[in-house]
């Protein structure tokens, strides 16, 4: 794994910092917008951008703590979903839009965003070493056990 290209926010990606770039990413959006309260509106305004993939066809993204969420209802509240599955999340803790923050606020939010992309890439890493260590484990066992046996 490229450790330096995973903790950075990929250029096809920046603009989904901005609530209106957002917005524009739901021009197919597969939910009723006329009748449901959850609207691409208030998904752009939770922070979240469409992001649709073969298992969900109304899957959506937060760039801030890349938390993914789909099956949405009509009557869900996209900001309060957003709290209640990803409480620590960089964007739920912004006070203005990303546009007015001042460089030293925006220097902030991209170190937020940037430590909690490392801890899921070492989430993801601690998670494959200790599945190749069970596996070393087991075959070093069966190892010393056939060599017993003969």
């Amino acid at each position: 794994m490229d450790y330096e290209t995973a903790l950075l926010i990929p250029d096809d990606k920046i603009r989904m910092l901005i609530e209106s770039e957002r917005l524009k990413t739901f021009e197919n959006w597969p939910n009723d917008t006329s009748s449901w309260e959850c609207t691409p509106e208030k998904l752009a305004k939770a922070g979240f951008y469409f992001h649709p993939c073969e298992e969900s066809i109304d899957n959506v993204c937060c760039l801030f703590c890349q938390k993914e969420l789909d099956g949405w209802d009509p009557t869900d509240d996209p900001l309060a979903e957003h709290k209640k599955h990803s409480p620590t999340c960089p964007f739920l803790q912004l006070r203005s839009p990303v546009e007015d923050l001042t460089v030293l606020e925006f220097k902030r939010l991209i170190q937020k965003i940037t430590l909690l992309k490392t801890d899921k890439v070492f989430d993801k890493t601690k998670e494959a070493f200790e599945l190749q260590s069970k596996e070393s484990r087991k075959a070093i066992v069966d190892n010393v056990l056939h060599n017993k046996l003969m």
